[in-house]
């Protein structure tokens, strides 16, 4: 067996000494109740410019009280804060309840552009998305978030967002460990290519209507995100549906500057731990062509290259799920993966 193979053994074999152990105890030291704030954190599009936009945040402390480490977690392209804090049956499909139950902090944002976040006229690229998080991560560890200084930042983040996380980590090197979930460096070509003949205008779109937002912003057409995002045997039509009238908003800048990152070699300049997990059945990064994603060896074969020794690269892959790990049936095992990997290389 490789050293750095995470199987689902070792996974569930961690995440039972979690739950009988630690988590437990933190049940007993104080009321089962978590404590979450709203925060509109002041942030510049780029070095040397002013702070006159805002991220919009929801820090969760879990029932212990704040935790040494807090995971800052980044939604995707078309995305925002729901993802990571789905409201249909939260016991199953959040990943905030099941990461503070575990006896983490969270804060969970809308990236820039999206959802409550300052949505600029122009000027939203991937490394743009990187510098806002970079100045988010800063502020929770000077303790300019809810008061609160954290020792450690662990980014988790899906799919756009975790090129984001990429970038991020690998140009500030301020953060204690990655976990990427939705996004390998081999794409799926075809179904990408079909996921991008969906998106059209958000001034178009129902939902944007009146938000005015400009030319600039993208969203999912009307009834396709179920085919762009889901592997539709592992997934409640609720769920979907949901989704649907929640979706939010991309950039044409985002979109022209995403590859790049899978080329350049960001994520080789990473010097802290790295979690990569993928869906099984996720059509945008598996098949013909893209990442054999029978097995979490393979994916570490392919993924393994493009990550230094420092990452300790370590692979999990969760079967029934398509690209949104976080929305389907699946979700409590990809949680599980998470949370037990988390335990043992960033500590809360």
């Amino acid at each position: 067996m490789r050293p750095h193979l995470l199987t689902f053994c070792s996974f569930l074999g961690a995440l039972a000494l979690i739950w009988m152990s630690i988590a437990p105890e933190s049940a007993k030291a104080a009321p089962n109740v978590v404590s979450c704030q709203s925060f509109y954190v002041p942030v510049a599009l780029a070095a040397g410019q002013p702070l006159q936009y805002t991220i919009y945040s929801e820090l969760c402390n879990p029932p212990g009280g704040a935790s040494h480490t807090i995971q800052l977690l980044i939604p995707g392209g078309t995305y925002g804060h729901i993802y990571w804090d789905f409201p249909y049956d939260p016991e199953t499909y959040s990943y905030v309840r099941a990461a503070n139950a575990a006896g983490y902090s969270t804060l969970n944002i809308d990236r820039i552009g999206t959802g409550l976040s300052s949505h600029p006229i122009s000027g939203v690229t991937m490394g743009t998305n990187a510098y806002v998080i970079h100045e988010v991560v800063q502020d929770l560890l000077a303790g300019q978030i809810g008061n609160q200084p954290f020792a450690r930042v662990l980014l988790v983040a899906h799919s756009l967002g975790s090129v984001a996380a990429w970038i991020e980590a690998g140009t500030y090197h301020d953060v204690a460990g990655v976990i990427i979930s939705g996004l390998l460096h081999h794409l799926n070509m075809v179904s990408l290519a079909h996921v991008v003949a969906t998106l059209y205008p958000a001034d178009l779109d129902p939902r944007f209507a009146n938000a005015h937002l400009g030319p600039g912003y993208l969203t999912t057409e009307p009834g396709t995100r179920g085919s762009d995002f889901y592997y539709p045997p592992g997934a409640d039509p609720n769920v979907i549906a949901l989704d649907e009238a929640t979706k939010e908003t991309a950039t044409i800048g985002e979109a022209q500057t995403f590859a790049l990152s899978l080329t350049d070699g960001i994520s080789a300049q990473i010097a802290v731990p790295v979690l990569v997990v993928v869906g099984q059945e996720d059509s945008l990064l598996c098949g013909l062509g893209a990442t054999d994603c029978s097995s979490a060896a393979s994916v570490l074969q392919a993924e393994a290259p493009y990550y230094s020794a420092q990452a300790q690269l370590q692979v999990a892959v969760i079967p029934n799920s398509g690209h949104d790990l976080n929305l389907h049936k699946s979700a409590p095992l990809w949680f599980a993966s998470a949370l037990s990997w988390a335990y043992q290389h960033v500590a809360p």
